[in-house]
């Protein structure tokens, strides 16, 4: 390799800033309200999708039927409490108790009742908090009441709560993740509430403490058959929730806090209790404030209240004694009051709660089992037949604006900057010009170079070339050289930069703060991955504002996988050649870091990629046969890319052909 000339200064405050601002579930985040409804509406559907996108949703998968099984029916203080469980979706149950009044109508209001983590959780009962007592309490006073499992608490014994995080990183390029599952057992648990034939599915409220509180208002979000919400003890812009079933992978990307969800839910009634010894402890005084404002913009203020007690965190005799007429009100047409009292009562014995006493914990063999399952079934139209799709080009425009919201890219680029004060130096029949590439306000820093032939030819490509270890691949000495060689003679402008985590940036994200093996690293901070796609689009973004009108892609080794996205996201790229020798789609190769990105497999891999480039032309080089397969039938079926060339027999004929002459 030759000894090519440093582009990048070796000074610290040369560190690409995406590297250095990292987030953190307890980050101090801002409350900020919505100036007004237009403001309100738009915040609300952003948030909506990031959390569908997080929850592994986006596609949503097939609802199943739940055929649920409900037996162990006992008569206990007033009420009539069963046993419940079904399966929400193949590899995932969901298991629970079901508290009724002994007396009910044909109509009566339903709760759902999440139960957070407390040690035994729905069976959970002490001074701080009673699960039980709360749903009896509810069943005494009209309402039927299903209380439900978090994984692997009590009977959902098939899958355990906290996953090591090499089983975490892995599930979740399916979109596979505690907080998915979780979010999709209460979608499915108020499906089976809203089912039974006393319940009015008009009349639906939930409640629950810590992390109950973040199930309340996340399938609050998602389905607006909840009514009316008491998250207890939870809302917070300095803490956003310590377990990785509360934070998803992506979930907290943009800024997205546990304010902009309660804040979505808007105008619906909400009770917002807090305690002065937790993280809810500014919660009167700022989070609340800030809701108020957003309740102003309907005229509900209300349907908005709160309380604080000094106390630690809890779901208490005090705080349930003023939940209670928070729903009464509501849900029953009852007058507002500060307190319900408590009846005096006795918890039911587990062998009634219980399915199995004592129950099996899960492990991990079985927890890898239903994950596979589980898995299938999200991925069960990642890739599907084209041929089925009723409407194929829309199909395409959903999938491409779901690379986006994957890979997070910043679709509004404009005035990228190209710093030219760097050193330059003359090849055989061109001059190369070292520059860095930035958008502004942003921080980031790419080393390129740019070759320009001595004799350009207007009718020619402005050439991108990406390869593993960055621009030096393509330089004298290095083993692409001869396509850089073939292209400036043929007068191409060509472009040439080292990608996050490549070339001069090589070493950068070892030198960051950024801690991968964290469970809730990816919730709050984007993937290497992601920045690599961001940097193919901000060069890509370059070049057409230099003026050239015509933009051709080439890529290698690991260059190829983001080189995908960034194909399926843009509209620039005429012609893309991509050297997929060696390149294959097994999770494993999605493991390492600078191509790990989490919900991948949402969107099929690299083959589902490549059916969505956006080029008129595309070569791949050595592709596998299912992935070559599966972009003609593509391609066949909407013309795009309009040409796909394999079978050639060198990558460097490929480049001549496509690039060079069909250009």
């Amino acid at each position: 390799m030759s000894n090519v000339s440093r582009i990048l200064p070796e000074d610290g405050c040369w560190m690409d800033r995406r590297l250095t601002n990292i987030y953190h579930n307890e980050f101090a985040y801002s409350a900020e309200p919505p100036k007004d409804l237009v403001e309100w509406r738009e915040r609300r559907d952003f948030t909506r999708s990031q959390v569908i996108l997080a929850a592994g949703l986006n596609p949503m998968p097939e609802k199943t039927p739940l055929d649920p099984k409900i037996w162990g029916h006992t008569k206990h203080e007033g009420t009539v409490i069963a046993k419940v469980r079904f399966e929400s979706m193949p590899g995932l149950i969901c298991t629970g108790n079901l508290y009724m009044p002994e007396r009910v109508g044909d109509q009566a209001p339903g709760i759902l009742c999440p139960h957070g983590h407390w040690t035994k959780g729905r069976v959970h009962n002490e001074e701080r908090g009673s699960i039980p007592m709360r749903c009896m309490m509810l069943a005494r006073l009209g309402f039927i009441v299903f209380s439900y499992d978090m994984l692997g608490y009590n009977d959902n014994d098939e899958i355990m709560h906290r996953w090591p995080v090499e089983l975490l990183r892995e599930a979740a390029l399916s979109g596979t993740t505690p907080f998915g599952l979780q979010t999709w057992n209460s979608l499915r648990a108020l499906d089976f509430l809203c089912a039974l034939p006393n319940v009015d599915e008009r009349r639906i409220g939930c409640t629950g403490a810590s992390g109950g509180a973040s199930q309340t208002w996340t399938v609050s979000l998602l389905d607006e058959r909840i009514k009316v919400l008491a998250p207890v003890c939870m809302l917070s812009s300095h803490y956003q929730g310590g377990c990785m079933c509360e934070e998803g992978p992506l979930l907290r990307l943009n800024g997205v806090t546990s304010f902009d969800v309660l804040s979505a839910c808007a105008p619906r009634p909400l009770l917002l209790p807090a305690v002065t010894q937790d993280w809810t402890n500014l919660n009167p005084s700022y989070e609340v404030q800030a809701l108020r404002k957003v309740y102003a913009l309907f005229g509900a203020e209300d349907a908005l209240r709160s309380f604080q007690l000094e106390a630690p965190h809890n779901y208490n005799h005090d705080t349930r004694e003023r939940v209670y007429p928070w729903f009464t009100h509501w849900l029953l047409n009852q007058s507002l009051r500060e307190t319900v009292v408590e009846d005096t009562l006795q918890v039911p014995p587990l062998n009634v709660l219980l399915h199995n006493n004592p129950p099996t914990p899960a492990t991990l063999l079985s927890t890898k089992e239903h994950i596979q399952k589980i898995s299938a079934h999200l991925c069960k139209n990642a890739l599907p037949d084209i041929e089925t799709v009723p409407n194929p080009v829309a199909f395409r425009s959903e999938r491409v604006n779901l690379v986006g919201e994957i890979v997070n890219n910043d679709q509004n680029l404009k005035n990228v900057v190209m710093r030219v004060t760097c050193p330059q130096w003359e090849m055989e029949d061109a001059c190369v010009k070292g520059c860095l590439i930035s958008r502004r306000d942003v921080g980031d820093v790419i080393p390129a170079v740019t070759v320009v032939p001595n004799k350009p030819e207007e009718d020619k490509p402005a050439c991108l070339l990406l390869s593993t270890i960055g621009k030096n691949e393509y330089l004298s000495g290095g083993n692409t050289s001869t396509v850089l060689d073939m292209l400036v003679s043929n007068g191409c402008f060509c472009l040439l930069p080292d990608l996050m985590g490549s070339g001069e940036t090589a070493d950068m994200p070892s030198k960051s703060f950024r801690q991968e093996d964290k469970p809730r690293f990816f919730a709050f901070n984007p993937s290497l991955y992601s920045m690599r796609v961001q940097d193919i689009l901000t060069c890509i973004k370059l070049l057409s504002e230099l003026g050239h009108k015509k933009i051709s892609l080439i890529a290698t080794g690991d260059a190829v996988k983001p080189a995908l996205a960034a194909l399926a996201i843009c509209k620039e790229v005429h012609s893309a050649v991509l050297d997929m020798d060696g390149q294959n789609d097994e999770d494993a190769a999605w493991l390492p870091l600078l191509d790990y990105q989490p919900m991948i497999k949402k969107i099929g891999g690299m083959k589902g990629l490549a059916a969505l480039a956006n080029v008129s032309s595309l070569g791949l080089f050595k592709p596998e046969a299912e992935l070559e397969k599966y972009v003609s039938a593509f391609s066949a079926k909407l013309k795009t890319p309009e040409k796909i060339y394999t079978g050639i027999d060198t990558f460097l004929r490929m480049i001549e052909y496509i690039i060079c002459k069909n250009n």
